[in-house]
């Protein structure tokens, strides 16, 4: 289960309202409003560019890490450096686009628009993805910088 607890105590933190949370990410305060619930699920896009605003990482955001300082981080979102990451660590476990659909729950279709940066995997099922290769939402969305080892 995902817990979005921490976009609600982020924004109180910084003295921010839903109404002006809303205005800073583009959407409708209810929609907002829904995300703090979890009723509905954050899309990557709105959450990066709110882990972005509050200089946080999405790990920390999704109350993966309780690290809050994130001072090299990468801001801004890219799809493709998304794709290829998925891609990376997928070879890398010498998994087919077929066994990771499978365990995604999807089709080899849709893993193939992910790693091609055509379309956005979904939080749930990037969580999965990050929860299965033990890597960090901030690792996989590009927004670390890489260490040469």
């Amino acid at each position: 289960m995902i817990d979005f607890r921490r976009l609600k105590d982020i924004r109180e933190d910084h003295d921010i309202n839903q109404e002006e949370m809303a205005k800073i990410l583009n959407v409708n305060r209810s929609t907002y409003s829904l995300w703090e619930l979890s009723i509905n699920i954050i899309p990557l896009k709105y959450l990066n560019n709110f882990a972005d605003y509050f200089n946080v990482s999405i790990d920390y955001v999704l109350d993966l890490t309780n690290k809050k300082d994130n001072k090299s981080m990468i801001k801004g979102f890219d799809l493709e450096i998304l794709g290829k990451n998925l891609k990376e660590i997928r070879i890398k476990n010498n998994l087919s686009q077929e066994k990771v659909a499978n365990i995604l729950g999807v089709s080899q279709a849709c893993v193939n628009k992910y790693e091609n940066g055509k379309i956005c995997i979904s939080i749930p099922n990037l969580y999965k993805y990050c929860k299965n290769f033990k890597i960090s939402f901030n690792m996989i969305c590009g927004k670390e910088k890489k260490t040469n080892k």
